[in-house]
């Protein structure tokens, strides 16, 4: 199942959920098959964009979604919780030093660029990436 969380922006600004739905069809050729947000993105135009797009829409609060459909969804909001919280305290993205939406964007990659690359080095280190990744990485010949 794919889940689509927040990605950037002010939570309070219903306009980016279009956008970012967009988006993420465009990356991945299909749309997603759950939307995981906060109560910021809960609008009846949001409900009405994802209803012949997206199965399961969940924007904070639990009746939004089949029973069935509610652990996954609110374990998906609660792990977008822990990696804001993680990106904003450990990994500098609460001294963004861009503005509005555009310098988010920026400061977000920035910040998602350093995790990965850290986690990389990290994993190389410990020799814990697979033979073929190192070879396709030109790591080894």
């Amino acid at each position: 199942m794919i889940a689509v969380e927040n990605f950037i922006g002010n939570p309070s600004d219903k306009i980016l959920y279009s956008y970012i739905l967009d988006i993420v069809r465009k990356r991945l050729k299909i749309y997603p098959e759950a939307v995981v947000t906060d109560l910021g993105y809960r609008s009846q135009n949001n409900f009405k964009i994802s209803r012949d797009k997206v199965k399961n829409v969940f924007s904070g609060c639990s009746n939004d979604v089949e029973e069935k459909e509610r652990d996954f969804c609110q374990k998906a909001r609660s792990a977008t919780e822990g990696f804001i919280a993680v990106a904003k305290h450990w990994h500098g993205f609460k001294r963004s030093l861009y503005k509005r939406f555009s310098g988010d964007k920026i400061w977000s990659l920035l910040c998602q660029s350093a995790h990965n690359l850290k986690k990389f080095f990290q994993l190389y280190r410990e020799e814990k990436l697979e033979e073929n990744t190192l070879v396709k990485l030109g790591l080894l010949g």
